[in-house]
């Protein structure tokens, strides 16, 4: 049964706000030019995308950022088992050349929250996420990231702005949005703009982190290090094969629930449907080398697992947990060096995301790059209308209100 769709042709040439839009084409019509083709986008609900798995997987490869996140292993795994996802809504750009169909674009809408403010439609973004940038083709990415945004503003009665969370600030896909909203006179903001360390490629560990820490604190890395050996054999494992991943993910979920995670409710395995999503996104994942797990062992106990996910030449640290019984050894810190030591021979990797807040005490110091993350408004309106700036002014006062009263719940925990 085909899924409950919307479909509609989005034209060659942008047109300016408030200005006529294409019509739906009818059945069995043509592209308007059958030469360079056409752009048809689609709606549809987020759990009704099992049947473009192959589509999704070739976008993911031509896009013009790489998203993990946004890639049919994770996102279409988040939205079959983390609660509340499955009311999103997916559109989708399809370039149609001749009888050829190919996906071009695919952004992922959230369903609407009762709270916050009124008149914004929101970019899917879970908290297990470390990135919302869509997937855009980067075949005339420019034309596809227009195509984007059409659902939207077609609702713009409804919404009157847009945001989409946590795009790489600098990047293509950030820029290729920005500049389809202003060709057409739509307000575009930058809001919660930050910094988090990343790790690129082509550098020399060693030299990297004496830059990065002072020598007394690598002296005592060191020292801790030879103290957790007097408690067995310290060993460093890295799963990759789908069967290593699977019972290493059982291992970091074992850890990390042994923690203050788990003594406050909140550890990945305690939640049954988190908890199936990650297990079976690590194993899709692995299935094609694109998830490993690091494990750093005292004997036959494992102290510390980390997580990490890839595609192509981007990676991204995800989540990392250790034994709080031996968090006088660093066994978090001692597992991260490891890691840069292992992600820096990965010569094909450009990029290693930490997908960290930014100020992130530890890793902070052993990162010393930088990538810019921030959340993008569009208005859906033309710049100057009041009802795109009183949304855009309420979506300010919710995130101020929010970050006042996390500021108020960690001073009353000291």
């Amino acid at each position: 049964m085909e899924p409950n769709v919307v479909r509609f042709r989005f034209g060659a040439v942008i047109a300016p706000a408030g200005s006529p839009r294409p019509s739906t084409p009818g059945k069995g019509e043509k592209p308007c030019d059958a030469d360079a083709g056409s752009l048809v986008v689609e709606e549809r609900a987020g759990t009704e995308l099992g049947d473009i798995a192959e589509a999704w997987d070739d976008l993911a490869r031509r896009a013009l950022e790489r998203n993990v996140f946004a890639e049919r292993p994770f996102a279409l795994a988040a939205m079959q088992h983390l609660a509340g996802a499955q009311g999103t809504c997916a559109v989708l750009v399809w370039r149609e050349r001749d009888a050829e169909r190919q996906l071009a674009g695919l952004l992922l809408l959230a369903a609407r929250r009762r709270l916050g403010a009124p008149g914004l439609l929101r970019g899917w973004h879970v908290p297990l996420s470390g990135l919302g940038t869509p997937l855009i083709d980067a075949d005339d990415g420019g034309a596809v990231a227009a195509a984007l945004l059409d659902p939207p503003s077609r609702r713009s009665r409804a919404g009157a702005g847009l945001v989409l969370p946590m795009l790489a600030a600098e990047g293509s896909v950030a820029t290729a949005l920005a500049e389809a909203a202003r060709t057409r006179g739509l307000p575009v903001h930058m809001l919660d703009r930050h910094e988090r360390a990343v790790l690129n490629g082509g550098q020399d560990a060693e030299r990297l982190l004496h830059a990065g820490l002072k020598a007394k604190k690598l002296k005592d890395l060191r020292r801790q290090l030879r103290r957790l050996g007097d408690h067995g054999r310290v060993r460093i494992e890295e799963a990759r094969d789908p069967q290593g991943v699977r019972d290493a993910t059982e291992v970091f979920l074992g850890l990390e629930a042994s923690g203050w995670k788990g003594a406050r409710g909140t550890a990945l395995v305690q939640d049954h449907g988190t908890a199936t999503f990650v297990r079976s996104m690590t194993r899709l994942l692995a299935r094609e080398g694109r998830c490993h797990v690091e494990t750093l062992s005292v004997g036959e106990m494992p102290v510390a697992a980390a997580l990490v996910l890839q595609s192509a030449d981007q990676a991204w640290f995800w989540k990392i947990a250790y034994d709080e019984r031996f968090a006088r050894f660093s066994p978090g810190v001692q597992l991260t060096l490891a890691l840069t030591h292992r992600q820096l021979a990965e010569t094909t990797l450009t990029r290693t995301d930490s997908c960290a807040i930014a100020d992130h005490p530890m890793i902070d110091h052993l990162w010393r790059e930088r990538m810019a993350v921030t959340d993008l408004f569009i208005g859906l309106r033309p710049a100057g209308d009041a009802r795109t700036w009183t949304a855009l002014r309420l979506e300010l006062m919710r995130r101020a209100l929010r970050a006042a009263a996390k500021r108020a719940y960690h001073r009353l925990k000291l």
